[in-house]
Formats: structure tokens, C-alpha cells, sequence
């Protein structure tokens, strides 16, 4: 049992659910949460690279060194290889003389 008292945690209180069954949603309310999430999100970002601009400078230096590697290690990969040579393809049977059996 834990002794934390429930003043200490006032977001811990138990939360009953209505009876009552929600309304279908209509089609364009997805719609509004996502750009709502969306802009959250955007809203978040701005507010942490205003208060840490040099970690955000950090951060997007390794993102475009991160890009930039995934982009070029392909390429090197291709250049260092040694070419392949397709094999020589054998020679085309002769249609000559029909095997004796035995």
C-alpha cells in the first residue's frame, strides 16, 4: 500500500466515467484533432528550441550529417567496390552426332 498522501498527488484521484455513450464523431473532427496534435506538437518544438537554441543547432547538425551519411555510404560503397565481371557465358552446343547408348 503506498503511504503518499492522496494531497501530494491530487491527479492521482480516480476518475468515474459517465454512463452516458459519447456521440459518433463526425467526419471532419478527426480532422480538427490531428491539426489540433499537429500544432501542439509544432507549438512544443518552438518553445524548446527558443529556451535551447544551441541544443537545437546541435540537434539539427546531426540530423543533416545523419542524412548526408545515409546518402553518401551507398555511393562510396559502389565507388570502393571492385567491378563484377559477368562470367563468360559457355559456348552454345553443337548439334553434331546423336549419343550411341550403350
Amino acid at each position: 500500500m503506498s503511504s503518499i498522501p492522496n494531497s501530494a498527488m491530487p491527479h492521482a484521484k480516480v476518475k468515474h466515467d459517465d454512463d452516458a455513450a459519447p456521440a459518433p464523431a463526425a467526419k471532419g473532427d478527426w480532422m480538427d484533432d490531428a491539426t489540433d496534435a499537429a500544432k501542439a506538437g509544432i507549438a512544443t518544438a518552438t518553445d524548446a528550441v527558443k529556451s535551447h537554441p544551441k541544443t537545437a543547432i546541435a540537434v539539427g547538425a546531426t540530423l543533416v550529417a545523419g542524412i548526408a551519411a545515409a546518402i553518401a555510404a551507398p555511393a562510396l560503397r559502389a565507388k570502393d567496390a571492385p567491378e563484377k565481371k559477368t562470367p563468360p557465358k559457355p559456348a552454345p552446343k553443337k548439334a553434331g552426332k546423336p549419343k550411341k547408348s550403350h
